[in-house]
């Protein structure tokens, strides 16, 4: 620890970091710690390497990271052993088994240290794991804040585990000095996904069969999917393709887009922004970029969902895997030019009062110190 200032240190379970992670809510609380509240916060994990970490110094100027030699829970439990004295709020993601007896070592040698347990969960993975051990109530009651990304799994949680779990979203933060002035002018007629594309839990293949299902109710409209492809999504593209040459010009790939300005303008110039997953985590980050970006969410009923749209306020929500009520919707809303305006408007409105990075980490500052920020 540097001073006096209070050590902040988030440990992974397993695996490492790289830059896309950085950037997720694992590595901008602790960086807004550090920036508003005077820690000094460190990253720690394994497999990470310092070459492909280019974000580290570009959007989390003064946070550390402590490379791990193996991936072996032995090694991390050393880690705490000799960093213990310095890490007075353990930071903890995924509601791994794996952290339980990380967390009792830590109490073990700071009782008085503070952990915060974000889940990063939904219910569909929570159903698979069976959390009624006792060392595992123990764990639960070793974390001084339990936290869920959407109020399904909030109170999913909470009655599953009998305890107080608050409701911590996946915000997002303005690294890159995104301006949003007149953002409703620069709007096209474009839906939006952004994610791996291709990738099983993501259902890409129903977007764009659900697109191609109604495109001619629905001509000025185009699809655009950034993110890296899938090697196994080729050959659907290209029997998709065969079956629908006309759509070859509306249906576009970027790729994966890592600097986060240009990603922005993606969110900007978009209309509506689409999740078909069949299970997310709580509300992805993806959610409060296009949120902040002032887009129509049109989502799978994934457990976020009802946060995701504000309700209702700002998207359409639509069984998953269901591409008639998929169809549905996109004909609907892409030919409801209010209903998109009023949309987009409540979804800029709604992620700064519910999204915005710095003030989820004011509100859990509070939950763990009991002090509001001046």
């Amino acid at each position: 620890m540097k001073g006096d200032k209070k050590g902040a240190y988030c440990i992974l379970s397993s695996g490492g970091w790289w830059n896309q992670r950085l950037l997720k809510d694992c590595g901008v609380i602790p960086y807004l710690l550090q920036k508003n509240y005077n820690f000094h916060s460190v990253l720690v994990g394994y497999n990470a390497k310092p070459s492909t970490l280019s974000y580290l110094d570009k959007y989390l100027d003064g946070v550390e990271i402590d490379f791990l030699p193996d991936d072996k829970l032995e090694t991390r439990l050393q880690y705490i052993h000799d960093h213990a004295k310095d890490i007075d709020l353990l930071i903890l993601y995924g509601a791994y088994p794996r952290y339980v007896p990380i967390v009792k070592y830590y109490r073990e040698l700071r009782p008085n240290g503070k952990v915060y347990l974000a889940t990063d969960a939904n219910t569909h993975w929570m159903d698979r794991i069976d959390h009624d051990a006792i060392e595992w109530r123990q764990f639960l009651n070793q974390c001084d804040v339990i936290a869920a990304s959407c109020r399904k799994t909030q109170r999913y949680l909470s009655i599953k585990w009998s305890a107080v779990i608050e409701l911590i979203r996946n915000g997002w933060y303005n690294f890159a000095d995104v301006n949003f002035d007149n953002v409703f002018n620069q709007k096209e007629n474009i839906i939006l996904t952004v994610g791996r594309i291709g990738s099983v839990q993501k259902r890409t293949e129903l977007l764009l069969e659900t697109f191609a299902a109604c495109y001619e109710k629905i001509p000025d409209w185009r699809v655009r999917l950034v993110g890296k492809i899938e090697k196994n999504f080729d050959t659907f593209l290209e029997n998709f393709f065969d079956r629908f040459p006309q759509l070859k010009n509306k249906i576009e790939f970027t790729g994966l887009i890592e600097d986060k300005k240009t990603l922005m303008e993606e969110y900007k110039k978009t209309k509506i922004f689409t999740i078909t997953s069949d299970f997310e985590g709580g509300t992805p980050n993806v959610i409060a970029e296009a949120l902040h970006a002032g887009c129509y969410i049109i989502t799978s009923d994934v457990d976020g969902a009802l946060d995701a749209t504000d309700e209702g306020k700002c998207g359409s929500i639509f069984p998953v895997y269901d591409p008639t009520a998929f169809a549905d919707i996109l004909k609907r809303v892409c030919n409801d030019k209010k209903l998109i305006k009023s949309g987009g408007l409540r979804a800029f409105e709604y992620a700064r009062e519910s999204f915005d990075a710095e003030n989820i980490v004011d509100h859990l500052y509070y939950l763990l110190y009991n002090i509001k920020m001046n």
